[in-house]
């Protein structure tokens, strides 16, 4: 078995990888409950640097509690940082997507702050076009590399919120191939097309290659 640690506290983020790396044989995905997480202050200038810096934290916390680290028996750690960005806006929320409406706002506060900028913009009444970006690090324990996936999905910003599934600004990402939100997509099913879809498992067939070696 290949055991792979999670390193995020976000709980949709979690269950979101566990399935989309639970369709690969051999693989034990674990996380640390709260009362172990690390605390991570995320202020790189760039996807990549973020989920390193998650990286690093979680390591570090690791490496500081070594009875614990001895009795998960690691091979892998994977971190990830993800944002959205608006075309008309300039590309934000960007790197503030979680905290876009501040550091403890809610889903739907960071959507009607995004929704409200993108009204009174008029750039925006031509231009919804978006993308989701995730970009996950992944280090190899065994032979201290780092390796990194990047996975985008392109689509539009609805005027309106449609779907109850999903979190963060699901929404109001409308897909045009699928004709819906990401909160109307079925979870399976985005979990196939996503943009930590993508990235998580591009990382899971190195995994498997670097078993192989």
């Amino acid at each position: 078995m290949i055991n792979i640690l999670i390193a995020t506290g976000n709980i949709h983020k979690l269950q979101e990888i566990k399935s989309i790396m639970g369709n690969f044989t051999g693989f034990d995905i674990i996380y640390l409950d709260k009362s172990f997480q690390a605390e991570i202050i995320e202020n790189g200038k760039t996807y990549k640097e973020n989920a390193k810096i998650k990286m690093d934290g979680y390591v570090k916390f690791l490496d500081e509690n070594p009875k614990l680290k001895s009795g998960l028996s690691l091979d892998y750690i994977i971190s990830e940082d993800s944002g959205l960005e608006a075309q008309c806006l300039g590309d934000i929320p960007g790197l503030i997507t979680a905290r876009f409406a501040g550091g403890n706002a809610s889903d739907i506060e960071n959507i009607n702050k995004l929704l409200d900028m993108m009204r009174l913009k008029k750039d925006c009444m031509a231009n919804r076009r978006a993308k989701f970006i995730c970009l996950a690090c992944l280090y190899d324990i065994k032979r201290g590399k780092f390796h990194y996936f990047k996975g985008e999905l392109n689509g539009l910003i609805s005027s309106k919120i449609s779907g109850a599934g999903g979190f963060g600004y699901d929404p109001v990402f409308f897909v045009p191939e699928q004709g819906k939100t990401l909160a109307q997509i079925d979870s399976s099913e985005k979990n196939k097309i996503s943009h930590r879809a993508i990235a998580f498992k591009m990382a899971a067939e190195v995994i498997k290659e670097m078993e192989q070696l």
